[in-house]
């Protein structure tokens, strides 16, 4: 089981905002349109989803303070 910790959430976030952008501004390096399409687009649902976690541990931490 992964540890859930706010600094790891962090970490994610910082990794698939990175990653996300790098994806995006990366166009010319896919071989398609649509290969950089999907690639943004999984870029994007784990950026989406790391910024959920983040707000999770947010609520949690301000709940618990």
């Amino acid at each position: 089981m992964t540890e859930t910790t706010p600094q790891s959430v962090t970490a994610e976030l910082e990794r698939a905002r990175d990653d996300y952008l790098a994806v995006s501004r990366g166009a010319h390096l896919y071989a398609s349109p649509g290969d950089h399409e999907e690639a943004e687009r999984r870029a994007w649902e784990r950026l989406e989803l790391a910024l959920a976690a983040a707000h999770r541990v947010e609520q949690q931490t301000a709940g618990s303070a």
